[in-house]
């Protein structure tokens, strides 16, 4: 299982382009791409959002959280960066606090999952490095708010960048993107050996601060 998490949506574009691209559009048809991919490697696929809408932070974690055996992709396009690279990120080291009850708190659920996150984000950016040119090798780290509260393996993958002037130019890169995304994932899909989880807190309510 899979979810892809196409960033930002509804009122909020995310990062925006000089030619009126919106990242919130791209990451919809990078989305499409990766799902097609992924499918055609039988791997079941499910999305954070489907059309222009803007679920919350929890709720995108809670549909990862409550499949068995997932992973998570996060995918972003930049607003800087050298035009035509991708970078993966995976979380920094995060304290996991003592489970209270057998609960582990929902703002440290990717702590358990680091060592995986990792692993996964280098066998995308591997990919992605041997596609575009001045990438990174290996995956960097990044404190990502959707990443933080995901009890799966997770990352995020970004494309540089909405300052390309020509959307066409942008759109050239999405199959290549996507190719190496499953590529990675299919790389790394043997060394996911899922043990059973600890339970997950509730998210937050609604005002609580994250």
């Amino acid at each position: 299982m899979v979810i892809l998490d196409p960033a930002h949506g509804g009122t909020d574009p995310g990062a925006r382009g000089t030619g009126g691209v919106r990242e919130s559009d791209i990451v919809l048809e990078m989305a499409a791409q990766v799902k097609r991919g992924l499918e055609a490697q039988g791997f079941q696929v499910l999305q954070t959002r489907t059309a222009n809408e803007n679920p919350s932070f929890d709720d995108r974690s809670a549909l990862v959280n409550a499949q068995s055996g997932a992973i998570f992709l996060s995918l972003h396009v930049s607003s800087t960066g050298l035009s035509g690279t991708v970078r993966v990120y995976a979380m920094p080291d995060m304290a996991l606090a003592p489970a209270n009850g057998g609960l582990i708190p929902w703002e440290q659920a990717q702590a358990a999952y680091l060592p995986l996150s990792r692993k996964l984000g280098d066998a995308v950016q591997g990919e992605l490095a041997q596609k575009f040119k001045g990438s990174p090798a290996e995956v960097q780290t990044a404190s990502i708010r959707q990443l933080r509260t995901t009890a799966a393996p997770a990352i995020a993958v970004e494309l540089s960048s909405v300052s390309i002037p020509d959307k066409a130019d942008l759109d050239k890169l999405l199959p290549g993107v996507a190719d190496a995304i499953v590529r990675g994932v299919v790389t790394f899909r043997p060394s996911y050996v899922t043990a059973a989880p600890a339970s997950i807190s509730s998210a937050p309510a609604a005002g609580a601060k994250p």
